[in-house]
């Protein structure tokens, strides 16, 4: 509080005892001047001082009074002043520890606090959050890099994944994309694409590869090479059917040309691309640095993958025009379903919505005359009738207003208000606002009020018809909130565009994740704690032979047999909710196709935990041909 605050309560204070003691003195005066004696002898003020020598006292009321409240206000103020630097202590450290509160939550965990707070409880508890942060920081580097690895990898995979997926029809454009990937991905500097090219013959003489894609230093290369069956290190990669490592490349071998020249590189891997033990094609990669064993397996993997996917885009071809335009009659009639189901809840909701109002109507009619203030008037103010609430309101009784004016409701300074309210009803027209009112013992509340004209057959108005209702307290809130509205503005707008940034963060990741599985080559389920199927990718459904429509909210146990759920114990407890689940081993079960037929296949079980909530997610192989 200002120092000129502290004065205006001393003068204040001090002002009112001088008029207590100024006002206090004239009544003991007056009092005394009508008695008696005093009375009859006529003398007045100065016969009364000389009888009753004590009313001198009383002429230094006003000054005893007025030292008296002096006293008084200034112990209040020295308590103030007390009080308020308390309060401005209390604030400086509540400032402190927030400040450090934000730079944590931005990161910076080498701010430096106060000497003169650092023997405080609460800041004492904030370093050693930030010491833990530190910690935690420093054990989750360490946790990444680690991971980086086997990251790097899984990303890989699913990622191509992805890429042979959405390449299915053009050989060519596939071959392209693929080296493309792997030369940017594991950022080497070059790589060859030769796909295998045999005739119907199938004589082993007449196969040949034909590099179908190149590049180099992140461009396309367009090269013609033909090489035959088991010739050179390409020929002798298919024909042993194992990877080619090679780190000590003879010169001229293959040559990665830039601006500045050419070079031999340092390192040249040779992958072929086989599935089922038959070869598809050979992916060639050379780059200037060695390969890690990580990086060799990883093409490893890809190869089979690719060599699956080349055999499967041969088929595509042959059949893509005629599932093409099946495709499209159904999705044509899925369409039209799809309207006719939505124009079918449509109508149903708007029939509901029809009946709900009528009955919300009625119960609005018959609850206003209980809930509202209500009353009837002339157009000049008179009042014809009020209910029930309109008295309890304004706290009078029914004989006392009979016949009274609305302005005995309202303040002086705001009849001439009603009076143009009064003038805007006379011309037809409604009104409807919130108006400041008068009780019986002159208490201030506000109203929501709404006048409405009532006209008869000939469009004479009748009656104006009021329905009120008492805002008073909506009205201290508004004040009150009005005074906080910028603080919580702002932190509101930082709390959204935060909540924004994580949600699409999340969102994002949602999105990545569910096209990354839909499209992996595995078959891919997922179900929830109670083992009911959430998730269904395409390859699922060629696995089993169910569409996802058919299984998806059924039990899992759907897609085995009983014998295998009650006798596996992989699978009896996959399928019970209540039974402990075997996670991240790979372990051979059979599966019950839509058929009946039973095909063994590899699972891979992964459990996901967020809160309460429990998920599995199971990666499912076949037997004949591991892709991963």
């Amino acid at each position: 509080m200002k120092k000129t605050d502290y004065r205006n309560i001393l003068s204040k204070y001090s002002l009112r005892g001088f008029a207590f003691g100024l006002i206090l003195a004239v009544l003991i005066i007056l009092l005394s001047l009508d008695a008696g004696p005093i009375k009859q002898s006529g003398d007045g003020l100065w016969h009364l001082m000389y009888f009753v020598p004590g009313m001198w006292i009383v002429l230094l009321f006003p000054a005893i009074f007025a030292i008296l409240g002096y006293r008084v206000s200034n112990v209040f103020v020295k308590a103030l002043r007390k009080q308020h630097k308390r309060i401005k202590k209390e604030a400086n450290k509540t400032r402190m520890v927030l400040g450090f509160i934000d730079n944590l939550r931005q990161g910076k965990l080498d701010e430096i606090i106060p000497n003169n707070h650092k023997h405080d409880a609460l800041t004492k508890a904030l370093i050693k959050l930030r010491e833990f942060m530190i910690q935690s920081k420093k054990d989750q580097e360490q946790r990444r890099l680690e991971e980086e690895q086997r990251t790097w990898v899984t990303q890989g995979l699913a990622q191509f994944a992805e890429l042979l997926r959405k390449n299915n029809d053009n050989l060519e454009d596939l071959s392209y994309n693929i080296i493309h990937y792997l030369v940017n991905y594991m950022k080497i500097n070059q790589g060859g694409f030769f796909l295998l090219n045999q005739p119907e013959t199938d004589e082993e003489g007449e196969k040949f590869f034909e590099m179908t894609a190149c590049v180099a230093y992140d461009r396309r290369k367009f090269a013609d090479k033909i090489i035959k069956w088991g010739e050179g290190l390409v020929g002798r990669c298919a024909l042993e059917k194992e990877t080619i490592y090679m780190t000590d490349v003879p010169n001229g071998y293959v040559n990665i040309t830039s601006g500045l020249g050419e070079a031999t590189p340092g390192a040249i891997l040779i992958v072929p691309l086989k599935a089922n033990e038959e070869i598809y094609g050979v992916i060639e990669l050379a780059s200037f640095r060695p390969f890690q064993p990580f990086e060799v397996e990883f093409v490893e993997k890809l190869g089979e993958s690719i060599a699956v996917t080349i055999s499967t885009v041969k088929t595509n071809i042959k059949t893509s025009k005629l599932l093409r335009e099946t495709q499209i009659q159904a999705e044509k009639m899925a369409q039209q379903e799809e309207e006719l189901r939505q124009n079918l809840e449509e109508m149903t909701a708007t029939q509901e919505e029809s009946e709900r109002r009528e009955v919300e109507m009625q119960g609005i009619l018959d609850a206003i005359d209980h809930a509202a203030i209500s009353c009837e008037f002339e157009t000049d103010g008179t009042l014809i009738s009020v209910n029930h609430n309109f008295l309890n309101t304004f706290k009078y009784r029914p004989e006392e207003i009979e016949g009274q004016n609305l302005r005995i409701f309202f303040f002086k300074e705001d009849v001439a208000e009603l009076d143009k309210i009064l003038l805007q009803l006379q011309k037809g027209q409604n009104f409807r606002g919130r108006v400041r009112r008068r009780t019986k013992l002159g208490e201030e509340i506000y109203l929501l009020t709404t006048y409405s004209p009532v006209v008869d057959n000939d469009g004479e108005i009748m009656k104006i018809l009021s329905l009120e209702n008492d805002v008073t307290e909506q009205v201290q809130m508004e004040e009150a909130l009005k005074r906080s509205k910028e603080e919580l503005g702002v932190m509101l707008e930082e709390a959204r565009n935060e909540v924004k940034e994580h949600f699409k963060e999340i969102e994002a990741v949602k999105i990545r994740n569910e096209k990354t599985l839909e499209g992996a080559l595995d078959a891919i389920i997922t179900t929830n704690k109670d083992g009911i199927l959430e998730f269904f990718n395409a390859a699922a459904e060629k696995l089993w032979g169910y569409t996802r429509d058919e299984v998806l909210g059924q039990h899992v146990s759907k897609l085995f047999s009983k014998n295998t759920a009650r006798n596996d114990p992989f699978v009896s407890a996959f399928v019970n909710p209540k039974e402990s689940k075997v996670i991240g081993q790979r372990i051979e079960a059979p599966i019950l196709n839509k058929y009946g037929e039973e095909v063994p296949v590899l699972f891979l079980l992964s459990e996901a935990e967020v809160g309460d909530d429990h998920s599995y997610t199971a990666f499912i192989q076949n037997v004949e041909v591991e892709l991963f």
